[in-house]
Formats: structure tokens, sequence, C-alpha cells
């Protein structure tokens, strides 16, 4: 398995305890002012732990890299909220610039997989002084009923598992068609990353009550899009990623997107869904690439750890 060499860190905001994890400390020299930190959003039941692999790729590349990831609230080690109704994006998005402002993050390249991706969109109406370029791994402005379905379908259907096995099981089952391209040991990164062991049995690291509005929602209508926050993001470095085999994510809204993002470039990821696995296809390596292109563009990250 990959070595996983983060630290936790927690903070308050809106009456909740929060968290997330840190790789690399900032250093302080003068110099290392030049590097933007990476700060990594999660899907919607996923927490910090998805960003483990990835992080470890990225900093064997680039040590001094600084690489944040969220766990939003009622996920991993955040408190959960009291009721269903504040787990929404533009909450998320809040609770991530009160993380950022813990940090002492004025600036960053933003990686955002699924749910990451809408908030990505909400910072840019909401903060968008923060984001010195983005990433959006298999979201944009439009999602697909097709794909949100198989979503409210499938997560928290099963809600705990006898043991890992199981765990990994049921996961590598449930990907296996979109994902052909991922091995046994793909899925079981994602179970061990998504998954706890509570009472002897093996549940979802998530508040089971952020699913009740997708339960209700209705998907015979079209969704609401985000267009109008997109074009917001036009003055920044954009980097979308898209699984080939993807429901929830179009090739038609990726030629949308780049059509009103001229400077856009694109990966898309072969043999992979949603959402492709950012250590896997050289993936560490592209982002890299791109954030270092970023930081050339924007001069660097006014930023510091605390």
């Amino acid at each position: 398995m990959t070595r996983d060499d983060s630290t936790t860190f927690t903070f308050e905001h809106d009456g909740l305890r929060l968290a997330g994890r840190l790789w690399g400390a900032r250093a302080a020299s003068a110099a290392d002012d030049a590097l933007l930190p990476i700060v990594c959003l999660p899907g919607l039941t996923r927490n910090s732990r998805d960003f483990a692999a990835f992080a470890y790729a990225v900093r064997q590349r680039d040590p001094e890299r600084m690489i944040v990831a969220f766990d939003y609230r009622g996920r991993g080690l955040s408190q959960q909220a009291g009721t269903a109704e504040t787990y929404t994006v533009p909450a998320e998005a809040a609770d991530t610039i009160a993380g950022l402002a813990h940090l002492g993050i004025a600036r960053a390249v933003f990686v955002g997989t699924s749910r990451g991706a809408l908030i990505i969109h909400a910072l840019a109406a909401m903060h968008p002084a923060c984001l010195a370029g983005a990433v959006l791994n298999d979201a944009g402005p439009r999602i697909e009923t097709e794909g949100l379905r198989h979503i409210r379908d499938t997560v928290g259907v099963v809600e705990s598992h006898a043991d890992w096995d199981a765990a990994i099981a049921a996961v590598a089952t449930a990907n296996a068609a979109s994902f052909p391209a991922l091995s046994h040991d793909d899925f079981a990164r994602m179970a061990r990353a998504g998954f706890t062991e509570r009472e002897g049995k093996i549940v979802g690291d998530y508040d089971r009550k952020l699913l009740d509005p997708l339960r209700i929602m209705d998907l015979d209508t079209a969704l609401p899009e985000l267009w109008d926050a997109f074009d917001l993001m036009q003055a920044i470095p954009l980097l979308v990623i898209r699984g080939e085999n993807s429901s929830l994510f179009s090739r038609d809204t990726v030629a949308q997107m780049a059509d009103r993002h001229q400077g856009m470039e694109t990966i898309e990821v072969a043999g992979q869904g949603h959402a492709p696995f950012l250590e896997t296809a050289g993936l560490p390596e592209r982002i890299l690439t791109f954030v270092k292109r970023a930081e050339r563009r924007g001069g660097g990250a006014e930023a510091a750890s605390s």
C-alpha cells in the first residue's frame, strides 16, 4: 500500500469541528513562497484519504509541495451536522474557505473530484481570489441525470459489510464494468479510503443523512446548471479530466466548456468512469505540470501553514 505521511488538522466553523489532512509543511524560506499549495476536494461521500496516493505520487516528484485535502462536514474526521439541510455545496464551500483561513492559504490550485468540482464552482462565486488554478475531475457546470441516478441508486444501499474483504469485493463489483483499466489493488485502496470500521462492521465513513437530499431529488426534470459560475473561472488556468466511461460528465459538456474557456486543457482517461483515480494513468505528472504552469502564470502563492 502507498505510504501516507499526512498529518491531520482540525478547525471550527459554523458550530462544527471540521478536519483535513496535510502533506508537507511550508518551509520558512522566501523561495518556498513561489510554490502554490494543491488543495484537494473529494466527492459526495468521500473524504481526504482519497488523495493519499495522489499526494504521495506528486511529492515523490516535488517533495516541497504542500498538499491539503478537506473532510467536508459529516465525512471522515469532521463532525456531523445536526440535520441534512446544511449538507449543501455552498455550506461545504464556506467550510473550505474557513479551512483555508485556518491554514493561512490565500491562493492555491484546487483539485476537485465530482462534488469537489462543484464546490470549486461555488468558490469561484464566493471567494475567487483563492483560485490560482483549478482541476475539475469528472464534473462541471452540467451534470447528467443518468449518472446522478446511478449514484442515488447505488451509494449507501448496502449499509455495512462483515469485513474488509467483503467491502473491497463490493467496491470492485460495483465499479469493474466502468473501470476496466483498474486492478483489484485500486479498488482495495478505494474501499479502505472510503470505509471505516465501527462496532465490528465496515461502514461508509460519512453521515448517512447527507444522502437524504439525493434520495428525494426529482431526476425526471432538468438539473440546475452552473454556467454562470463556470464563466467566472475564465481568468484562471483550468484543467478538465473526464473518465472515458463517465455517465455523469458528458463529452458534449466538456466541448461546451472548452468553447467558453479558450485556454482550458482536457484529459480523457481511458478505461475509467466516474470519477478517474487521480493517482493512476499518469495523472499526478500531468496535474503537477499544470500546477507549475499556473505558478508561472500567476506568480506563486502568498500562503503559509499554521
